[in-house]
């Protein structure tokens, strides 16, 4: 642009830059960290999921194609955010976006995606689904806030408080993905209450996995969760277990890198309160409760193998007794289950 006083010049300049199509022309050198955190693929659980929905819902197959896209999009820039807000080491196996980008370029890339999903969202020509899609970012990123905040205020809040964060947090995105499909479907059936207990299934599920899987621990760093000082559930269940205890809450203000220190903390979650067998059981109970509700909306085979590979990667968690049957401290009346 030419400086104040050309203004003939400047809008001339604007004019000629001006697009000339409606869609957005992408600019790939924005997006390598986006395509470096693509190098090395997840598990794809939410384009699994929206196959499996696909069965009940039957949508046009170009749409599907598009809502598949957002939902990646978007569950990968939220990644590549969460890795910078958690000062996360490792994704995948890999060192972090940032680390290699430095945090503007990873910060903006991020954003970038986040709005090519909004595009891909413009092109289903539905205002319903602009409002799913706009309802669920926001309920994303309140929870999302709600974790950092509890976090840095080194409050832990309660079992209900944290299932509500995570049903916004987690939840956001599976609901997003149904919710963009039965904008399309003429299904009638209410299921985004199977939808909530998955995404609070995923998450207790990742939040266990995190202390006591030495097979997830692989690709992280170990017991990632207690250097970020994060309130996960075994971690709640923990401090309100044992309240006059207060060497976790501590571990957690230190933001350690130790080994040592992290693993005193993992020995009193799983010897002491017990909480890796309480959230075990946890699992197993809503893990119930989802096939319950899936045979309720009319049985469906290939989402329980779905629920059954996630569940699956909880074989090598060392729990330190056996899950089943055990009340574990805090549990002696039962622990409060999502249910329908």
């Amino acid at each position: 642009f030419r400086e104040a006083g050309q203004g003939g010049r400047m809008m001339s300049s604007c004019a000629t830059a001006a697009p000339t199509t409606d869609r957005h022309e992408v600019d790939d050198l924005l997006l390598e960290p986006f395509r470096y955190l693509q190098q090395v693929p997840g598990k794809n659980v939410r384009g699994q999921l929206i196959d499996a929905f696909q069965v009940w819902l039957s949508i046009p197959a170009d749409v599907v194609v598009v809502i598949k896209r957002v939902v990646e999009y978007l569950h990968n820039a939220s990644l590549l955010i969460d890795d910078i807000e958690d000062n996360s080491l490792l994704r995948r196996g890999r060192a972090v976006a940032h680390t290699i980008y430095g945090i503007p370029n990873t910060l903006n890339c991020a954003n970038y995606i986040y709005f090519m999903a909004l595009e891909d969202c413009q092109t289903l020509n539905n205002p319903a689904a602009l409002a799913v899609f706009t309802g669920e970012l926001l309920n994303l990123h309140r929870g999302q806030g709600r974790d950092i905040l509890w976090r840095d205020s080194g409050r832990c809040p309660t079992e209900d408080e944290y299932v509500a964060m995570v049903l916004d947090k987690t939840g956001g995105l599976f609901r997003l993905a149904v919710k963009l499909m039965l904008c399309f479907s003429d299904r009638t059936q209410d299921y985004v209450p199977l939808v909530n207990m998955m995404g609070i299934y995923f998450q207790v599920r990742d939040d266990l996995i995190n202390l006591a899987s030495p097979k997830y621990q692989e690709g992280k760093s170990f017991a990632e969760d207690l250097s970020e000082g994060k309130f996960s559930l075994p971690i709640i269940h923990c401090v309100h277990a044992r309240p006059e205890d207060t060497r976790v809450l501590s571990i957690l203000k230190q933001r350690t890198q130790s080994r040592e220190v992290k693993q005193c903390a993992i020995d009193w979650m799983r010897n002491d309160t017990r909480s890796f067998v309480y959230c075990h059981n946890y699992l197993a109970d809503l893990h119930r409760n989802i096939l319950s509700e899936v045979e309720r909306l009319g049985g469906h085979p290939t989402l329980v193998k779905v629920m059954a590979r996630i569940a699956a990667e909880l074989d090598d968690c060392d729990l330190g007794v056996p899950a089943e049957g055990t009340a574990a401290a805090g549990d002696e009346g039962g622990s409060k289950r999502p249910r329908p």
